[in-house]
């Protein structure tokens, strides 16, 4: 009978060097894990913000307001992050109305949103809305003029946003929003050309009007007014209040808005000749009544300023 010896077969040092090898590999490996499922977390978290940026224009375009943090669950494709926690939704509150016209938003021109980034340093102005994620830190970075974000909700001041590798921001700029939902600009205007002519000693009167912008709460076309000194004889102006320099002249000294600015004169009381009046309407963007003046860097409301030749001839 034949009877076979094999003697062939690893070795003990052989089998611990294979088992060390296998052991690195594991542990790095393993150590791979973590890294690399937080890299899809953040891919999958950017793209939850750009569909719910999306879908929160789609809102826009249907409703004429930005929804408010009450209705942001509903309006946004997906209000959680990868990681299940809540998006966080900051929005300028001067966009959203509970009964929005078509001027809600296609009537203003600026917000009282801004967004700065660290890196690269960039500043972003008139920032419509933003969602935020702390990715996978258990809370936001960044701040709300230096105040830490706990929650969603409107905002006001500058969202500073700490980076490159830390909360996960999106945004909507007003001008991307009143692109997208198809604004078709209607700036504040004053809708008279010219004005017509008076002459002595007639009685002379004309009421100016305005369009487009942010009309004040009290009427569709309400606005404050301010008109430029005007000629001997003529009566103080109605509705609107008159100084030589209308678009210095902060919105706290300006009168209450009415629906037109009425400049006038009664008989016999004037020259004739040709005189300059310069006028100037201010809507209601910022939604507070005490905004700067309108030649300031940020005056808030929407001005809109007009000369005119007032010529009084001889009866």
């Amino acid at each position: 009978m034949r009877t076979y010896n094999n003697q062939n077969g690893f070795s003990l040092i052989e089998l611990s060097i294979v088992l060390v090898i296998i052991g690195l590999l594991i542990g790095l490996g393993g150590g791979m894990i973590g890294p690399l499922t937080t890299f899809v977390k953040v891919r999958e978290t950017r793209d939850m913000e750009d569909a719910t940026l999306q879908s929160i224009i789609s809102w826009v375009s249907s409703r004429n307001t930005i929804p408010n943090e009450i209705a942001f669950p509903t309006a946004a494709k997906s209000p959680l992050d990868a990681w299940g926690r809540n998006l966080i939704y900051l929005y300028d509150a001067n966009l959203y109305s509970a009964t929005p016209t078509k001027d809600t938003i296609c009537g203003r021109r600026s917000t009282s949103l801004t967004l700065a980034t660290t890196d690269p340093a960039a500043t972003v102005n008139n920032v419509a809305f933003a969602v935020l994620s702390a990715a996978d830190n258990t809370a936001l970075k960044s701040t709300l003029s230096a105040i830490p974000i706990t929650a969603s909700g409107a905002a006001t001041g500058t969202i500073n946003v700490i980076g490159p590798n830390s909360d996960l921001v999106r945004w909507v700029t007003l001008d991307e929003l009143r692109s997208k939902i198809g604004c078709q600009g209607a700036p504040l205007k004053i809708v008279n050309n010219e004005l017509p002519f008076g002459a002595v000693p007639n009685i002379y009167s004309v009421t100016l009007s305005a369009d487009g912008g942010v009309p004040f709460a009290t009427g569709p076309n309400t606005y404050k007014w301010c008109v430029s000194t005007l000629p001997p004889g003529f009566n103080a102006p109605t509705g609107g209040v008159q100084n030589a320099n209308c678009l210095g002249l902060s919105e706290a000294s300006w009168t209450a808005a009415s629906s037109g600015l009425t400049i006038s004169f009664p008989a016999a009381t004037t020259t004739t000749g040709a005189y300059s009046i310069t006028v100037v309407a201010r809507d209601f963007a910022d939604g507070i009544a005490t905004s700067a003046a309108c030649n300031a860097a940020d005056p808030g409301d929407n001005c809109a300023q007009k000369m005119f030749v007032l010529t009084i001839n001889p009866q």
